[in-house]
């Protein structure tokens, strides 16, 4: 009985000093991210995901600032080579993590960076994967306020382009903002982001 009680405890000191470490390290990426150390951030995610083999987190935060890196950018190959890698890792995720709905929004933001790159390239092959991609987030995670956020303003982009009016969407704007306030998860580091920009996506609807 004394062995299987010591077996027990250093089972249980050996798994909260893994935590530890991950949370320790996940911590200092974010960090490192807010005060704008974006590719020391993403290169500590990348380690972090490496080290835990079968976490989605650190993946797809990698995934997100090298999306985000590619926006405005007017380097060609440097925006190819971080939405081609930003793939790989939502790939990676997505074999820890099935059916999940903020992997889903990560791939259409994705989708969304290489319409905006190149759209005439790429509008008419990646248009369709963003609606399917967030259409699937929602079915998923009716209440997710990225899902609605984002496809509203993916939504309210097509219509400008199309001559129409964006201030259709603006009700679901409305209604990320209210399933901004209710969001809750118990996992630690689950995505929360997003509320910030509601203010930056309302602009559509003065």
């Amino acid at each position: 009985m004394k062995t299987v009680l010591t077996i027990l405890t250093l089972l249980t000191i050996t798994i909260s000093s893994a935590q530890s470490i991950y949370e320790k390290g996940m911590e200092k990426a974010f960090d490192l991210w807010k005060n704008k150390q974006t590719e020391e951030a993403s290169n500590l995610f990348e380690r972090i995901a490496k080290a835990e083999k079968d976490n989605w987190l650190p993946y797809y935060y990698v995934a997100q600032i090298n999306i985000i890196k590619t926006f405005g950018n007017k380097d060609a190959k440097e925006v190819e080579q971080r939405l081609a890698k930003a793939q790989e890792l939502l790939n990676e995720a997505k074999t820890f993590s099935k059916g999940n709905a903020e992997i889903l929004i990560m791939e259409a933001l994705l989708n969304t960076a290489w319409v905006a790159y190149n759209p005439s390239v790429y509008g008419m092959t990646h248009s369709s994967k963003v609606e399917t991609l967030y259409n699937k987030a929602k079915e998923i995670e009716p209440h997710n306020p990225r899902a609605i956020l984002y496809h509203a303003e993916w939504k309210m982009g097509a219509a400008q382009f199309f001559g129409q009016d964006p201030k259709a969407f603006c009700p679901e704007i409305d209604k990320a903002i209210a399933y901004f306030e209710k969001e809750q998860s118990t996992i630690p580091f689950y995505p929360k982001w997003g509320k910030n920009e509601v203010k930056r996506v309302q602009k559509n609807c003065n």
